[in-house]
């Protein structure tokens, strides 16, 4: 066999993808993570499909694994040459395997059915091998070459190589699986499985369980008997009752017939006159409107949007109230300074040492009536503030008008009120007026004056905690006038809306629009209820043709009352009558033993001639099987002879020499002394499975030779056993074709 390329719709990573193949030897080397093993994979899902998906890991479960990353089409195709002839294998895969379909086309693109029914298992039909011995054999990934036993397809498959040289099933093989077969059939190894072996016990304890049952089957039975005698007496009374009620209401049914009309006609024409009062009624409010082109999802969205509105302009001005009332609270303090300012000042002419003393202030009278406040620091500051706070507001007037006008007039204020501080001011003091008042000590003045000043440095802490709100105050404006003029809107669509209907009075618009809502319903059923009514009252015609009312109703009543009593008493007669007979003829077959006494001998017979031949199929297979292990020494002997062979080429051995156990595990010979590989490193563990696979290949793909697939299966080897290695796998490439991967220079061929 040999692959010549193959396209990759979606698996994995890959999403349309196409490999060469056609040469001798394909090496592709990538770096990790680049989807060498995916690669490797998807060509033996190619041949053998995928699992049942059930395993939640996803390191044991491909399906999950290499389901497309970036999804689309899980699948792909592979083409390949098979005994001379080409063919191209498709296959898609599904969340399980009931989703998964494969086809398989000739060299002309036609379906091809050259492999029979097993083209979803068709690397069985290539190899001969189940897709466990594929992975142990001719499929090598990295980090999995296993050296344990080999599977149980593999040595069927050498066993056969024995008999016919490949060409056939194992014979051996097959007569274990048929004595194996043979063996469930007489008894069942799981339950609820059963062997005739199993059912013919369970019939017999059946049996000896229905004849102890038999004679009180005989005895219920002769007592059922006269209890069907007494069923039907009363049967036969109750019919020759119901004769006479049958024809006594034959004889008044047919006066009654045209009164229950009467009464049906006369309830529809009050069912359909309730239902012309409730439209006419729906009319008035409706008016000229037609309730079926009503949009109320577009009143509800208005009505939803409006209230939405109405809700955030309501919170808008209580924000704006706040803000408001923090600006008068602001102000107030505001005014506060400037009385603790006032106050300061006159305590301060008070003060004898002080520049506004009382004595300073008589002084400056006499000079001329003229007093020039003194000039401080601080009123120079105040001046130097006030000028850059004006200069900055007319910088800032354009880019931001509200701010600068602030600034411009809180500077302004501020240097008039100095220069009217520092001009000179007349006043006169009458001399009399301050002698005559009254003496107020230093020390008072000092603690009055300490205390306003303290209360002064309060207040300004306070008024500088206060927030500029101008432009936040601003946009609340704005934002409450929007708000204003879509409510007006909103309402005054609603309004218009439902004015076209006659609402008793004005309340809460969504309780408008459910009622509504209500109201259109009510018409809709008002009008079908109207015209159902109008079409019963047809079919019982003209009220004219209708007959008088006979006034013997009563007697017929009584005596369908009668005639449903009699029969009810009639059915129950004949259901007992039935589960009697039908219990007395059970019962009285039940008890005739001897239908049962020949089943039993029957089956008791049967049960030693077939438990004679269960005793001698077990031998036999027992037999079979010890002969079978005897055999292994010869069908390992190829793959044994393979793989010391390579193991030669491969590593110097010295004293060591490779050996295989009767299952097939491979062991080493060191020293006179057989080990297991787990005794010895990774490489050579590598080295031991590498061979191993290469001669299980050598010995049962003689006909056919398959492809090599290698996915860097030497990454624990030395520079000396890696250039080996390299050196055997170009040799193979005489007799396989070889897929190599790899991700190092090194390993590269």
């Amino acid at each position: 066999m040999r692959i010549l390329s193959c396209h990759i719709a979606g698996f994995g990573r890959f999403v349309h993808k196409d490999f060469d193949f056609s040469a001798e030897l394909t090496v592709i080397k990538e770096d990790n993570g680049w989807g060498k093993t995916t690669l490797a994979d998807f060509i033996r899902c190619m041949l053998y499909g995928l699992d049942g998906g059930r395993n939640k890991s996803v390191s044991a479960n491909d399906r999950m694994r290499y389901e497309p990353w970036s999804g689309g089409v899980f699948g792909g195709s592979l083409d390949f040459v098979y005994g001379g002839r080409k063919y191209r294998v498709e296959r898609s895969f599904g969340k399980t395997p009931a989703y998964d379909s494969v086809r398989v086309y000739d060299s002309n693109n036609m379906l091809c059915y050259d492999f029979g029914d097993r083209a979803e298992r068709l690397g069985e039909t290539l190899f001969g091998v189940d897709s466990e011995s594929y992975r142990r054999s001719v499929y090598i990934p990295q980090g999995e070459i296993r050296t344990g036993s080999l599977p149980d397809d593999m040595k069927n498959r050498l066993l056969s190589l024995l008999g016919d040289g490949g060409q056939g099933a194992n014979g051996a093989q097959l007569a274990v699986e048929r004595l194996d077969a043979a063996d469930r059939a007489l008894r069942a190894r799981r339950k609820p499985a059963k062997g005739k072996l199993d059912e013919i016990d369970e019939r017999l304890t059946l049996i000896a369980r229905q004849k102890a049952a038999c004679d009180d089957s005989a005895n219920r039975a002769k007592g059922l008997r006269e209890e069907l005698l007494n069923a039907e007496k009363e049967i036969s009374a109750c019919n020759g009752e119901l004769a006479q009620l049958n024809a006594a209401i034959e004889d008044l049914s047919r006066q009654n017939e045209f009164s229950a009309r009467n009464q049906t006609r006369r309830e529809i024409e009050i069912q359909l006159d309730s239902a012309n009062a409730e439209l006419a009624r729906l009319r008035e409010f409706f008016g000229e409107t037609d309730p079926a082109t009503v949009n109320t999802e577009g009143l509800q969205n208005a009505v939803t949007e409006y209230y939405a509105v109405k809700t955030q302009l309501e919170d808008k001005q209580k924000t704006l109230s706040r803000t408001e009332t923090s600006t008068k609270e602001k102000a107030a303090v505001e005014m506060q300074i400037n009385a603790c300012e006032k106050v300061l000042q006159s305590y301060g002419a008070l003060l004898p040492d002080g520049e506004n003393s009382e004595a300073g202030t008589r002084r400056k009278v006499k000079k001329g009536k003229k007093i020039i406040p003194p000039r401080r620091k601080s009123t120079n500051f105040i001046l130097f503030v006030s000028l850059f706070l004006a200069l900055l507001g007319a910088i800032w007037l354009e880019t931001k008008p509200i701010v600068g006008l602030v600034l411009l007039a809180v500077g302004g204020i501020g240097m008039a009120w100095m220069f009217m501080r520092l001009m000179p001011r007349r006043e006169k003091i009458v001399v009399e007026e301050r002698q005559a008042r009254p003496a107020i000590s230093d020390e008072a003045i000092k603690a009055e004056c300490e205390r306003t000043q303290a209360e002064l440095t309060a207040l300004r802490a306070k008024l500088a905690a206060f927030p500029p709100e101008t432009e936040q105050n601003a946009a609340l404006l704005t934002e409450c006038s929007q708000l204003q003029n879509r409510e007006l809107a909103l309402e005054r669509g609603i309004c218009n809306f439902l004015d076209n209907f006659r609402f008793p009075e004005l309340y809460d618009y969504r309780a408008a629009v459910t009622l509504l809502k209500e109201k259109i319903e009510a018409h809709a059923k008002a009008a079908r209820s109207k015209t159902d009514y109008e079409k019963r009252l047809k079919e019982y015609g003209n009220s004219a043709e209708m007959r008088p009312v006979y006034a013997n109703n009563g007697d017929i009543e009584d005596l369908k009352a009668r005639k449903a009593a009699l029969e009810r008493r009639k059915e129950e007669y004949a259901e007992t009558r039935a589960r009697a007979l039908s219990n007395a003829e059970n019962l009285e077959t039940q008890a005739d033993k001897q239908s049962l006494l020949a089943e039993e001998t029957w089956l008791t017979e049967e049960k030693a001639r077939l438990e004679k031949r269960h005793r001698a199929i077990v031998g036999a297979k027992q037999l079979l099987l010890r002969a079978q292990e005897n055999m292994a020494t010869r069908y390992l002997d190829p793959v044994e002879r393979g793989s010391r062979y390579y193991f030669g080429l491969l590593q110097n051995a010295g004293n060591r020499a490779l050996r295989f156990a009767a299952d097939g595990t491979p062991l080493m010979e060191d020293g006179g002394k057989l080990r297991e590989l787990e005794y010895y490193s990774a490489g050579g563990k590598e080295l031991v499975g590498f061979c191993t696979r290469i001669a299980l290949a050598d010995a049962v793909f003689q006909k056919e030779p398959p492809v090599l697939v290698l996915d860097d299966p030497f990454v624990n080897l030395d520079d000396d056993k890696t250039e080996r290695v390299k050196k055997l796998v170009k040799e193979l490439t005489k007799r396989y074709q070889i897929i190599y991967l790899t991700c190092k220079n090194e390993r590269k061929l």
